[in-house]
């Protein structure tokens, strides 16, 4: 965890400026309490001026060239698979997301082509520390996930848990057995947070040094 990753000004004004739940759309018809938004160029043209500038200002400190370099010193993994394709700059893919009460995901790992991903918190205050990102451990320790599938929850024990923290960043570079996911959130609560995954970018060609 890194805390205030965010200059302090500039995480107020996000949230000063965070959209209201009517302009998100649902994340997924298996997350029915999730709701999104992609920080993207598409949508910060069409946001006003000022809440534009705030969220671009956010998606240009979270991640640049230098956070790339610093992610690939830090997990080998990365390294490696900037090689995949040429050493081509990853794809970034950002998310305004907030889970209602009664939202849940059951653990898994991510796609094979997510470089690393960066989830920073964003809290109005210190009152739900429980909310953060579960990390589980598979009761058969031989057990690897693949992508996306999401796993029965009473195959896995509870390893640690993320502090749901204003300001707060977790990153991780996921692996087969980096399993994640949310415990469910208990009313009243919104649970507010960035989602942020560099991807290889797969369409400048084949991932040429992909392991098999």
């Amino acid at each position: 965890m890194i805390p205030e990753i965010l200059p302090a000004a500039l995480y107020e004004r996000a949230l000063a400026h965070w959209p209201v739940t009517e302009e998100m759309r649902l994340a997924q018809q298996e997350l029915p309490l999730r709701y999104q938004t992609p920080l993207d160029d598409r949508w910060l043209a069409g946001r006003p001026e000022e809440s534009s500038a705030v969220w671009r200002e956010v998606r240009d400190a979270l991640f640049n060239t230098g956070v790339v370099e610093h992610m690939a010193e830090r997990f080998p993994s990365v390294r490696g698979k900037m090689s995949w394709n040429g050493g081509a700059p990853p794809v970034l893919h950002a998310r305004i997301i907030e889970d209602h009460a009664g939202h849940a995901m059951l653990p898994h790992t991510d796609i094979e082509v997510t470089m690393f991903s960066m989830l920073v918190y964003m809290p109005a205050d210190d009152r739900g520390p429980h909310l953060g990102t579960a990390l589980y451990r598979p009761r058969d320790g031989s057990f690897r996930g693949r992508g996306m599938d999401r796993y029965p929850r009473e195959d896995f024990e509870l390893a640690g848990q993320a502090p749901f923290l204003p300001n707060h960043l977790l990153t991780y570079a996921p692996s087969d057995h980096s399993f994640h996911g949310v415990e469910p959130v208990e009313p009243p609560c919104v649970r507010r947070l960035l989602v942020l995954f560099a991807m290889v970018d797969t369409r400048s060609g084949p991932a040429a040094a992909r392991p098999s």
